[in-house]
C-alpha cells in the first residue's frame, strides 16, 4: 500500500506543478519537475546514446522546450508519458544524425532505471538488500528488450499502454515481455531463497 500511496502523492505532485507551469509560469514549479524527473530520463536517454553528456544534454534540451511551449503544457494529458516519448524520440533523432542509421534495435540497448521506493526499516533494507541482489542478478541477465520493458513497467510504474507509446511497440508484445521477466526473475529468486 505504501508503494501505491507513494506513486499516488508523485502523479499528483507532477499534476500540480505541470498546471502552475502552465497557468502561472511558476518557475519554481519548473524546476521541481525538473529535478524530480531529469534523473530517471537522463538514465533512460543513456540506455539509447550510450553517452551519459549526451543524454543528459537531450533532457535538457526536452525540458527548454517544455519551458518555452509552456502555455500548452495542460494539453498534455500524461506528462511522463509524454516527456519519455519525447526523449526516445530525441534520442533516436540524435542517434540518426550522429550515425546516420535510421533504427536501433532492443538488443543494443543497455537499460539502467532505479526502482521508485526503498525501504525504511533496517530489517526490511538486510531482506530486500538480499533480494535485490538476486533479482539485479536476473534482470541484468534478462534480454534487452525484456529488460527495457520490464524497468519502465515495474520501476517507472508506467502502464502497458504508456510504454507501448513510448516504445512504438502493441501492448501484446509488453504483455509477453513482462510474462518471460518475472518468470525468469521468479526461478531466480526461488533458486536463491532455497541456498
Amino acid at each position: 500500500m505504501g508503494k501505491v500511496l507513494y506513486i499516488a502523492c508523485i502523479l499528483v505532485m507532477i499534476s500540480t506543478w505541470q498546471e502552475n507551469i502552465a497557468l502561472n509560469n511558476d518557475s519554481n514549479a519548473f524546476k521541481a519537475l525538473y529535478l524530480h524527473l531529469m534523473p530517471g530520463l537522463s538514465k533512460f536517454a543513456h540506455s539509447f546514446v550510450k553517452d551519459p553528456l549526451a543524454a543528459e544534454d537531450i533532457v535538457a534540451d526536452i525540458f527548454a522546450a517544455l519551458w518555452s511551449n509552456r502555455s500548452g503544457l495542460m494539453k498534455i494529458e500524461h506528462l511522463r508519458v509524454y516527456l519519455f516519448a519525447s526523449v526516445r524520440n530525441a534520442c533516436m533523432n540524435y542517434l540518426q544524425r550522429r550515425d546516420r542509421i535510421t533504427f536501433y534495435a532492443f538488443e543494443d540497448m543497455e537499460v539502467l532505471l532505479e526502482p521508485l521506493v526503498a525501504p525504511t526499516n533496517p530489517e526490511q533494507q538486510l531482506i530486500m538488500g538480499e533480494m535485490t541482489l538476486a533479482m539485479q542478478e536476473a534482470i541484468d541477465k534478462l534480454p534487452p528488450k525484456c529488460k527495457l520493458i520490464f524497468r519502465l513497467a515495474r520501476e517507472e510504474k508506467l502502464k502497458y499502454k504508456e510504454i507501448a507509446a513510448i516504445l512504438s511497440i502493441s501492448v501484446r508484445t509488453i504483455d509477453s515481455q513482462l510474462a518471460i521477466a518475472l518468470q525468469r526473475i521468479h526461478a531466480a529468486v526461488d533458486s536463491h531463497l532455497v541456498k
